[in-house]
């Protein structure tokens, strides 16, 4: 994707208390990617005193203004990002896991007609909005926090998977019983290449992201697929859940390159 002509993003970074001043002037409570605050269950009070001031640091920074008779303004740029998250069309949740970390680095990417959002979490108690200019921006965002490093072999392989015998090769894999592995992937759709190819990522600590899309396709109709990126310093395989309605359906596996991600994931955004 050309991006030479794409704005940088509008960036706005609010602590929890801010956010929730921000979330209750647009009548809601939540959006993806809001926890509890970590300093535990407030006392009324509290709370109280604890939002009031952070309404103070919001006007100090000039994204609130008081106005007479007790209403709130918003700044424009604020309102759009807070409010693409909070009332969103279309949706990307990410949670990667780079090779040996413990917790998910977390993103998730907003879009309501022509504006586009990115949130993420710098800190547990900091929530960072940026405003992007394009859906593939966004994308590009994606990939970054997926930490997309290897375009795979020119060779495409692929194979499917039953969700049980999955979590069992994963299983075999990170016990380090490859040979098991790999003869569990191997059948009769399944060359015995791709089962060996997929197992040694498996084995070789991967980057593991999951990722899920929601896509409004009109009324209440919404379109969902959950699908994982596994890499190493030689694949980068794209593993996809059967969609709801087909649960027992087998997980689809292939190796995938960037320009492939790319144009996937600007479809089912």
């Amino acid at each position: 994707m050309n991006n030479e002509n794409t704005q940088q993003p509008i960036n706005i970074l609010l602590s929890l208390k801010e956010l929730q001043v921000v979330l209750d002037l647009l009548d809601t409570d939540f959006i993806p990617g809001l926890d509890t605050d970590p300093l535990g269950n407030l006392t009324p009070e509290q709370q109280s005193l604890a939002l009031t001031v952070a309404a103070h640091a919001l006007q100090a920074r000039e994204l609130v203004h008081a106005q007479k008779g007790g209403t709130w303004v918003i700044h424009n740029t604020l309102l759009t990002a807070i409010g693409v998250c909070a009332y969103s069309q279309n949706t990307i949740f990410v949670y990667h896991w780079p090779t040996n970390a413990d917790a998910p680095v977390r993103y998730f990417g907003h879009i309501r007609e022509d504006d586009i959002v990115a949130h993420t979490r710098p800190k547990d108690v900091l929530h960072l909005f940026s405003v992007l200019s394009s859906k593939e921006q966004l994308v590009d965002q994606v990939l970054g926090v997926c930490e997309y490093e290897t375009e795979t072999t020119s060779k495409s392989l692929e194979l499917t998977v039953s969700g049980e015998n999955f979590v069992e090769v994963r299983r075999l894999a990170n016990a380090g019983e490859t040979e098991k592995a790999v003869e569990l992937l191997a059948n009769g759709e399944t060359s015995s290449e791709s089962a060996r190819a997929f197992v040694e990522t498996l084995a070789g600590l991967p980057r593991i992201s999951i990722m899920q899309t929601l896509k409004h396709k009109g009324g209440e109709s919404v379109q969902k697929r959950d699908f994982t990126l596994l890499q190493n310093s030689h694949h980068t395989w794209l593993v996809i859940a059967p969609p709801d309605e087909a649960k027992g359906d087998p997980l689809q596996v292939k190796t995938i390159t960037k320009d492939e991600i790319q144009t996937l994931l600007a479809e089912w955004l």
